[in-house]
């Protein structure tokens, strides 16, 4: 009888393991939505001066939020997300020449 109860348990724990997974993934927080996370980020950079009045990935007036901030030849330029820093930081002289 202990030959299917312990198979059985073994089951039952990964399902419940791989559920608990799953709900971790559709409870996270979606990719760039263009917006900042919270309040307590916008009070983070609220006396930052920026070098530029919007993000230089996607136009977005930095007016709105802050949610991370790059340095690039002694300036400091603020963006409204992770990603639309990382897309700055990949080639900064290219969106500095082009503003």
């Amino acid at each position: 009888m202990y030959k299917k109860i312990i198979p059985a348990l073994f089951t039952l724990l990964l399902l419940v393991a791989c559920a608990d997974k799953n709900e971790k993934k559709e409870t996270a927080e979606p990719m760039h939505e263009h917006s900042t996370s919270g309040a307590t980020e916008k009070n983070l950079y609220k006396d930052v001066v920026f070098d530029s009045k919007k993000d230089f990935a996607c136009g977005m007036p930095v007016s709105a939020g802050v949610s991370d901030t790059a340095h690039y030849k002694d300036k400091v330029y603020g963006f409204c997300s992770k990603e639309c820093k990382d897309e700055f930081v990949k080639n900064p002289a290219g969106y500095i020449t082009s503003k």
